[in-house]
């Protein structure tokens, strides 16, 4: 079916660029929103997997709206809300090194004037073998809150997290639409 099809977006793509990038687009969309169910499956893996274990929570999303559960210490410099445990920077945690399992910085990146600072202090405060979900948004709009810096892709996720070992790095919408995207990336803590 390729074969057929590929003269024809030739074709078309001299003819109409606008059509042929649309449908390129559109065709780049079903690929990601296939990967939607499987990202969320993977996170609530992920999750159950943190249970009864130390874990670190970067942000919390007003959507979620609380802790991912009680083992799980709150991070964010500048919310207030009653269930934020400390309003540390992400770029000084003032914890001590090798004390979580887990970490999960979800929309929190793109805020952030120094991201690999920030890995880096992540990955201090995790102990070997220690889980990580990095996920911060592609497709979205400006959000200066307090600043917006960064949109990444897959494969810039996996250099700024190049001292972990990948398990899962890919795209993904929020919502039911193919406007907002998100990227993400799940791995552990290098062991040696």
């Amino acid at each position: 079916m390729k074969k057929l099809l590929k003269p024809i977006y030739s074709k078309l793509e001299k003819i109409s660029p606008s059509l042929y990038f649309f449908l390129q687009y559109k065709n780049a969309a079903k690929k990601i929103q296939d990967e939607v169910n499987s990202r969320e499956q993977l996170f609530d893996n992920f999750l159950e997997l943190c249970e009864g274990n130390k874990c670190l929570q970067i942000g919390v999303k007003e959507n979620i709206g609380k802790k991912f559960g009680s083992n799980w210490v709150s991070v964010d410099k500048y919310d207030k809300r009653d269930f934020i445990d400390y309003n540390y920077d992400i770029h000084d945690l003032k914890f001590e090194n090798e004390s979580f399992d887990a970490a999960v910085c979800w929309s929190i990146l793109e805020h952030v004037p120094d991201p690999q600072k920030a890995i880096s202090e992540l990955y201090r405060i995790l102990k070997p073998g220690g889980k990580i979900w990095v996920q911060l948004p592609f497709l979205y709009p400006f959000h200066e809150e307090p600043k917006d810096y960064w949109r990444v892709t897959p494969d810039g996720l996996r250099i700024w997290l190049k001292d972990f070992d990948e398990i899962a790095c890919g795209s993904d919408f929020w919502g039911n639409t193919p406007i907002v995207a998100a990227t993400y990336f799940h791995g552990t803590k290098k062991t040696s």
